[in-house]
């Protein structure tokens, strides 16, 4: 197998790239920035592509000699500056759409993409949309394709420990719904395993083996810095008329803040796949944010 990877400076796409690497695949890269792969994994890299998904002749020149895909690629959630302000139909759509389209071109095999679990009322949610489109134009594509959904992930889920560690996490609507994140790294056995599947056409939700209140996930966090919990309650209500009121002055994180807001009022539990624990994830945030403190003045680990 050759396999490009598009999205391997991120967690999930970093450790389905070194799954590959050793069982004996050839792994290539698409990456907007080639200072930022990792440098355990650059040197053992086949090719590296450079350049925006979203441009045909840059997912051609990624594809060359590839016959299985593997994109995690999307816009960013996070509201720092340099990392764009599109909302996600114009970026997670049009860069997936490009990929699906040149691998078809390039008679790639297999195509396995990152969407996000969700319930059909949650298709109006521009996040959830657009990652959506993607599947559906995967499904008319004639690929063979895997999609995996996630509740969530553990390294994103790591932000409750950085909150914890300044003061109080918030908590929209009480914090009682229930979800189930998973692992990056379970979740990347499960990518792995899709990109060697025999099955034509693949669909999976995916949750972690924890099922917890959003409340209790806050308590992790507290408890992984040995504190007592603090929360400010904050109403759904409110959260979703800042997504309103930000629409024009960002349109990305006003549409993931819609998405919070709304995952925040309802139970989110998909069927529970590998055995790493939230908590331990979380141990290891504050072990890491616990060295950075020790680290000398102007130096941070994060």
């Amino acid at each position: 197998m050759h396999l490009l990877v598009a999205g391997i400076t991120s967690a999930l796409g970093r450790a389905v790239a070194a799954r590959a690497l050793e069982r004996g695949a050839i792994v290539s890269a698409l990456v907007r920035d080639r200072a930022r792969i990792p440098a355990e994994l650059a040197p053992r890299l086949a090719a590296v592509a450079v350049g925006d998904a979203r441009d045909r002749s840059c997912a051609d020149a990624a594809l060359a000699g590839c016959d299985a895909v593997l994109s995690c690629v999307g816009a960013s959630v996070l509201p720092t500056l340099g990392r764009g302000w599109r909302g996600f139909g114009a970026v997670d759509w049009p860069a997936n759409r490009t990929l699906v389209d040149a691998a078809r071109a390039a008679g790639v095999s297999r195509f396995v993409y990152l969407s996000v679990f969700h319930h059909p009322g949650m298709r109006r949610l521009a996040y959830v949309d657009a990652h959506e489109r993607v599947v559906d134009h995967l499904r008319s594509s004639g690929l063979g394709f895997a999609v995996l959904r996630p509740t969530g992930f553990h390294s994103a889920l790591a932000s409750y420990v950085d909150l914890a560690a300044r003061g109080a996490i918030p908590e929209i609507a009480g914090g009682a719904v229930r979800t189930n994140p998973i692992a990056d790294q379970d979740l990347a056995d499960l990518c792995d395993a899709a990109l060697v599947s025999p099955e034509r056409a693949l669909e999976i939700d995916c949750g972690g083996p924890d099922v917890l209140s959003r409340r209790a996930i806050g308590e992790l966090a507290f408890a992984a810095l040995g504190r007592a919990p603090r929360t400010r309650r904050i109403p759904a209500a409110l959260v979703r008329a800042a997504a309103l009121v930000g629409r024009p002055l960002h349109p990305r994180v006003a549409q993931f803040v819609a998405f919070l807001a709304h995952i925040s009022t309802i139970d989110l539990v998909a069927p529970a796949h590998g055995t790493r624990h939230l908590a331990d994830a979380f141990s290891a945030r504050a072990l890491a944010l616990g060295a950075a403190l020790q680290q000398p003045s102007g130096i941070s680990i994060s």
